[in-house]
């Protein structure tokens, strides 16, 4: 598979959806942004690092279960309203919280070894959250299936990450540089939803590489 033509497949659908995606997704990102500072301010930078975590672990559960579906749903040609898609992403939302958890977990320990044993972990979860969503496989048993579906795609994976999240990284540096060392709340919002939103494209991207690789996988 070349990654950039997945990347052109996705941001074709991406672009063409974004109106839906932004009502869908943003509202939740943004309370994710604004509760974070919250929680900044309240416990201050160094010790709400871990609490920072768990915040996420419950929020991404919720929008990126959304998105998920959404993509599913008008890649098969239905058309589900915006609460019927939020209904079943907050169905998902204790498994998926689970399994967020878990693979957070397994992605700081391969990061506290070394780098690059994060980064293998991160690349071989890329499917999971299809698999629980989609296929309402348990969280165990969907990072088992991911690892096996990712087989001979890492690079691919990886190489679609990179191109997604470089610029976004790129963007951050220069930004956060701008906000300086004690950076403007609102401005920090601002910013972390605008990269939180942008990191849905990774989303739809994999999702465009899960159904190929499952397509494949059925075929053999």
């Amino acid at each position: 598979m070349n990654p950039f033509e997945l990347l052109r497949d996705s941001w074709y659908f991406f672009s063409r959806n974004v109106g839906e995606i932004v009502l869908l997704c943003l509202p939740a990102i943004f309370i994710e942004a604004i509760s974070q500072q919250g929680l900044i301010a309240w416990l201050g930078p160094d010790k709400s690092q871990g609490a920072s975590i768990v915040l996420s672990m419950l929020f991404y559960p919720v929008y990126i279960g959304a998105l998920i579906i959404f993509v599913d749903s008008r890649s098969h040609r239905i058309r589900l309203k915006p609460r019927q898609v939020m209904e079943m992403a907050l169905f998902r939302w204790p498994s998926f919280a689970v399994l967020a958890a878990i693979s957070t977990l397994l992605i700081m320990v391969g990061v506290w070894m070394l780098i690059l044993p994060g980064v293998y972990v991160m690349i071989k979860l890329a499917f999971a959250e299809y698999l629980l969503v989609l296929e309402g496989k348990s969280p165990l048993d969907a990072i088992k299936e991911s690892f096996e579906l990712t087989k001979g795609h890492f690079f691919t994976i990886l190489s679609c990450v990179l191109l997604v999240m470089g610029p976004i990284w790129l963007v951050d540096w220069f930004a956060y540089g701008a906000l300086g060392d004690s950076p403007d709340p609102v401005g920090t919002v601002l910013l972390e939803s605008f990269n939180s939103f942008f990191q849905l494209f990774v989303s739809v991207t994999l999702y465009r590489m899960f159904t190929l690789v499952t397509e494949r996988a059925t075929e053999q």
